[in-house]
Protein backbone atom coordinates (compact mmCIF):
# COMPACT_ATOMS: atom_id res chain seq x y z
CA UNK A 1 0.00 0.00 0.00
CA UNK A 2 1.53 3.26 -0.75
CA UNK A 3 2.28 5.79 1.75
CA UNK A 4 -0.83 8.28 0.26
CA UNK A 5 -3.11 5.29 0.90
CA UNK A 6 -1.61 5.13 4.35
CA UNK A 7 -2.51 8.26 5.16
CA UNK A 8 -6.27 7.42 4.24
CA UNK A 9 -6.69 4.97 5.84
CA UNK A 10 -5.37 5.93 9.14
CA UNK A 11 -7.58 9.14 8.85
CA UNK A 12 -10.75 6.83 8.15
CA UNK A 13 -9.80 4.94 11.32
CA UNK A 14 -9.75 7.57 13.27
CA UNK A 15 -13.28 8.83 12.03
CA UNK A 16 -14.07 5.38 12.70
CA UNK A 17 -12.95 4.74 16.41
CA UNK A 18 -14.89 8.65 17.13
CA UNK A 19 -17.57 7.30 15.93
CA UNK A 20 -18.34 4.40 17.18
CA UNK A 21 -20.82 3.29 20.11
CA UNK A 22 -19.01 2.41 22.72
CA UNK A 23 -22.55 1.70 24.91
CA UNK A 24 -23.58 -1.53 23.25
CA UNK A 25 -24.62 -4.19 24.99
CA UNK A 26 -23.98 -7.20 23.17
CA UNK A 27 -26.59 -10.43 23.66
CA UNK A 28 -24.56 -14.18 23.55
CA UNK A 29 -26.23 -16.36 20.96
CA UNK A 30 -25.42 -20.21 20.16
CA UNK A 31 -25.31 -19.89 16.06
CA UNK A 32 -27.64 -23.29 15.90
CA UNK A 33 -29.93 -20.95 17.38
CA UNK A 34 -30.02 -17.79 15.47
CA UNK A 35 -32.57 -16.50 13.13
CA UNK A 36 -30.44 -14.08 11.41
CA UNK A 37 -26.80 -14.35 10.39
CA UNK A 38 -24.34 -12.10 9.11
CA UNK A 39 -21.33 -12.34 7.32
CA UNK A 40 -18.19 -10.37 6.58
CA UNK A 41 -15.39 -11.64 4.21
CA UNK A 42 -12.49 -10.31 2.19
CA UNK A 43 -13.13 -11.80 -1.31
CA UNK A 44 -9.02 -11.73 -2.50
CA UNK A 45 -10.01 -14.81 -4.86
CA UNK A 46 -12.41 -16.88 -5.87
CA UNK A 47 -11.15 -19.87 -3.23
CA UNK A 48 -11.68 -17.24 -0.33
CA UNK A 49 -15.40 -16.84 -2.09
CA UNK A 50 -16.22 -20.61 -2.41
CA UNK A 51 -14.84 -21.35 1.10
CA UNK A 52 -17.30 -18.86 2.71
CA UNK A 53 -20.60 -20.15 -0.07
CA UNK A 54 -19.37 -23.75 1.22
CA UNK A 55 -19.57 -22.85 5.15
CA UNK A 56 -22.83 -20.88 4.61
CA UNK A 57 -24.30 -24.25 2.71
CA UNK A 58 -23.05 -26.36 5.50
CA UNK A 59 -24.85 -24.00 8.40
CA UNK A 60 -28.27 -23.77 6.12
CA UNK A 61 -27.81 -28.04 6.13
CA UNK A 62 -26.54 -28.57 10.01
CA UNK A 63 -27.91 -26.07 11.99
CA UNK A 64 -31.13 -25.56 9.63
CA UNK A 65 -30.28 -21.31 9.55
CA UNK A 66 -32.23 -20.02 6.40
CA UNK A 67 -30.97 -16.39 6.87
CA UNK A 68 -27.75 -15.83 6.48
CA UNK A 69 -26.46 -12.46 4.54
CA UNK A 70 -22.78 -12.39 2.97
CA UNK A 71 -20.85 -9.59 2.20
CA UNK A 72 -17.36 -9.45 0.72
CA UNK A 73 -14.99 -6.61 -0.17
CA UNK A 74 -12.91 -7.36 -3.57
CA UNK A 75 -9.82 -5.35 -3.12
CA UNK A 76 -9.71 -3.99 -6.58
CA UNK A 77 -11.09 -1.10 -8.84
CA UNK A 78 -13.91 -3.70 -10.51
CA UNK A 79 -15.64 -7.01 -8.90
CA UNK A 80 -14.62 -10.07 -10.64
CA UNK A 81 -17.10 -12.11 -12.43
CA UNK A 82 -17.45 -14.41 -9.50
CA UNK A 83 -18.25 -11.87 -7.30
CA UNK A 84 -21.36 -10.07 -8.71
CA UNK A 85 -24.72 -10.06 -6.60
CA UNK A 86 -26.30 -13.72 -5.69
CA UNK A 87 -29.26 -14.64 -3.37
CA UNK A 88 -27.99 -13.82 -0.27
CA UNK A 89 -23.68 -12.93 -0.94
CA UNK A 90 -23.42 -9.31 -1.75
CA UNK A 91 -19.70 -7.62 -2.33
CA UNK A 92 -18.13 -4.03 -2.93
CA UNK A 93 -15.05 -2.86 -4.26
CA UNK A 94 -12.70 0.48 -4.23
CA UNK A 95 -14.83 2.45 -6.24
CA UNK A 96 -17.47 1.77 -3.75
CA UNK A 97 -15.06 3.53 -1.05
CA UNK A 98 -14.70 7.59 -0.01
CA UNK A 99 -11.78 8.90 0.31
CA UNK A 100 -11.30 7.88 3.56
CA UNK A 101 -11.64 4.42 2.34
CA UNK A 102 -15.09 3.91 4.24
CA UNK A 103 -17.34 2.07 2.17
CA UNK A 104 -20.92 3.64 1.15
CA UNK A 105 -24.26 2.46 -0.90
CA UNK A 106 -26.59 1.13 -1.27
CA UNK A 107 -25.31 -2.88 -0.57
CA UNK A 108 -23.00 -1.78 2.37
CA UNK A 109 -26.21 0.14 4.10
CA UNK A 110 -28.51 -2.39 3.92
CA UNK A 111 -26.05 -4.99 5.23
CA UNK A 112 -25.04 -2.60 8.04
CA UNK A 113 -29.04 -1.43 8.79
CA UNK A 114 -29.97 -5.08 9.00
CA UNK A 115 -30.03 -6.37 13.00
CA UNK A 116 -28.52 -10.08 12.82
CA UNK A 117 -28.76 -12.33 16.10
CA UNK A 118 -24.89 -12.89 14.92
CA UNK A 119 -22.30 -11.40 12.60
CA UNK A 120 -19.43 -13.47 11.74
CA UNK A 121 -15.82 -11.37 10.60
CA UNK A 122 -14.25 -13.71 8.71
CA UNK A 123 -11.30 -11.74 8.08
CA UNK A 124 -7.68 -12.65 8.71
CA UNK A 125 -5.79 -8.89 8.46
CA UNK A 126 -7.09 -6.07 9.21
CA UNK A 127 -8.54 -4.11 6.45
CA UNK A 128 -10.80 -0.68 7.05
CA UNK A 129 -14.03 -1.12 4.78
CA UNK A 130 -14.73 -4.38 6.47
CA UNK A 131 -13.80 -3.01 9.85
CA UNK A 132 -16.59 0.05 9.23
CA UNK A 133 -19.34 -2.61 8.14
CA UNK A 134 -18.12 -4.41 11.72
CA UNK A 135 -18.53 -1.70 13.64
CA UNK A 136 -21.97 0.19 12.56
CA UNK A 137 -23.28 -2.74 11.96
CA UNK A 138 -26.56 -2.99 14.46
CA UNK A 139 -25.97 -7.01 15.23
CA UNK A 140 -26.64 -8.02 18.93
CA UNK A 141 -22.94 -10.46 18.80
CA UNK A 142 -20.44 -9.62 16.79
CA UNK A 143 -17.19 -12.25 16.62
CA UNK A 144 -14.13 -12.66 15.10
CA UNK A 145 -10.41 -13.03 14.97
CA UNK A 146 -8.55 -11.65 18.01
CA UNK A 147 -6.40 -8.36 17.47
CA UNK A 148 -5.45 -5.17 19.06
CA UNK A 149 -7.22 -3.53 16.89
CA UNK A 150 -10.46 -5.55 16.74
CA UNK A 151 -11.25 -4.97 20.73
CA UNK A 152 -13.39 -1.98 20.28
CA UNK A 153 -15.50 -3.94 17.54
CA UNK A 154 -16.07 -6.96 18.21
CA UNK A 155 -18.03 -8.46 21.16
CA UNK A 156 -16.09 -12.16 21.19
CA UNK A 157 -12.56 -12.64 19.31
CA UNK A 158 -11.04 -15.92 18.55
CA UNK A 159 -7.21 -16.53 18.34
CA UNK A 160 -6.69 -18.30 15.32
CA UNK A 161 -3.56 -19.89 17.04
CA UNK A 162 -1.41 -19.79 14.31
CA UNK A 163 -4.25 -20.49 11.68
CA UNK A 164 -3.58 -18.43 8.45
CA UNK A 165 -5.60 -20.57 6.27
CA UNK A 166 -9.88 -19.41 5.99
CA UNK A 167 -10.46 -23.27 6.17
CA UNK A 168 -8.91 -23.57 9.57
CA UNK A 169 -10.58 -19.75 10.85
CA UNK A 170 -13.74 -20.34 10.02
CA UNK A 171 -13.81 -24.13 12.12
CA UNK A 172 -12.51 -22.13 15.40
CA UNK A 173 -15.42 -19.87 14.99
CA UNK A 174 -17.92 -23.17 14.39
CA UNK A 175 -16.62 -24.68 16.90
CA UNK A 176 -16.91 -21.82 19.78
CA UNK A 177 -20.00 -20.19 18.85
CA UNK A 178 -21.85 -23.79 18.93
CA UNK A 179 -20.60 -23.70 22.57
CA UNK A 180 -21.90 -20.26 23.97
CA UNK A 181 -25.45 -21.12 25.92
CA UNK A 182 -25.51 -24.56 24.86
CA UNK A 183 -27.88 -26.64 26.71
CA UNK A 184 -25.90 -29.69 28.66
CA UNK A 185 -28.51 -32.85 28.46
CA UNK A 186 -28.51 -34.35 32.03
CA UNK A 187 -27.10 -37.84 31.77
CA UNK A 188 -28.89 -40.66 33.14
CA UNK A 189 -25.63 -42.64 34.76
Amino acid sequence: MKLFDRIKEWLGLRRLLKETMPDRRPVPKNLARCVKVGIVYLATDEKAHLDVRNYVKKLKEDLGLVKIQCIGYFDGKELPFHLHAKLNFDAFCQKDLNWYRIPSGNVVDNFIAEEHDVLLDLTLDDHLPLRYIVAKSRARFKVGRFSEGNKRFLDMMIDTAGARSLPQFIANIDRYMLMINARVEPSLN
